[in-house]
């Protein structure tokens, strides 16, 4: 008798301070990130099961196949090898990415590039990044030198869907013929929709190129989360304008945890 009392006071101790928790794991639904979890989950601060982590809490990583093909350069097409890393400290974390390009006129290793990033949370459902990277000069070209790069992005989450908006600026020291290049930026926004082991990108991606190239570019992403913190995931990305690659295919395994 004291206990069900005891239930009685705290139920409604809640309502009268207006406390909704529909999915019943001790996150507030004002605050939960990810509405809807199983009631045996065990959630983060954000109310997301230990398997769909919003902020990795030590690392990520992952291996990605990309097939790129554009019929305005004579029928060209490419694949491309990328392994990526991500170690996380606190609101702090340090990535590197490499690729390995092969097409009918060169193959090799592209510049990579290290980042370093930090995490702002100005509210629960909103998190900001700012970040500094470099891209090493491991093209095998004459002309190319290090290149310095600024980011910037946000995050916003709001029952079940995430909108995110960023992009980077680069200075480039490279050279063509004693010429320097031109400084390349990118901007981008979107949206993100999870539910369970699965999450869908859609987006919209602005690109100007070393080369003084304008493209548009639309991007989707579908993931599959297995076990463990591994998943499994494949992108598709369209050109909708001249500059831009016609196309862009990819899959991808890797691991947050």
């Amino acid at each position: 008798m004291k206990k069900l009392l005891f239930l009685f006071f705290i139920l409604t101790t809640l309502f009268a301070n207006e406390y909704h928790d529909e999915d019943l794991d001790g996150v507030p639904d004002r605050l939960d990130r990810c509405p809807h979890t199983p009631f045996s989950d065990i959630v983060d601060e954000y109310g997301c099961s230990i398997e769909r982590l919003i902020k990795p809490k030590q690392y990520e990583w992952y291996v990605e196949y990309i097939y790129a093909k554009d019929k305005d350069v004579i029928d060209f097409s490419e694949h491309d090898y990328l392994f990526y890393l991500t170690l996380y400290k606190g609101r702090f974390d340090v990535s590197i990415t490499a690729l390995y390009f092969d097409n009918a006129s060169a193959s090799g290793f592209s510049d990579t590039n290290i980042k370093l990033e930090y995490r702002f949370t100005p509210t629960p459902m909103w998190d900001l990044y700012v970040g500094v990277g470099v891209d090493l000069p491991l093209y095998n070209q004459e002309g190319n030198f290090f290149d310095y790069d600024i980011y910037i992005s946000s995050e916003y989450y709001y029952l079940g869907y995430k909108l995110f908006v960023g992009g980077y600026y680069t200075y480039t020291r490279d050279k063509i013929s004693s010429h320097r290049l031109q400084n390349p930026y990118s901007t981008y926004a979107g949206i993100e929709m999870y539910n369970g082991k699965y999450s869908i990108d859609f987006a919209y991606l602005y690109t100007k190129s070393k080369f003084g190239a304008y493209s548009n570019s639309l991007y989707l992403k579908l993931e599959r989360r297995l076990y463990k913190g591994y998943y499994l995931y494949t992108t598709f990305t369209k050109g909708i304008n001249e500059k831009a690659l016609d196309s862009l295919l990819s899959i991808g395994f890797g691991q947050r945890f």
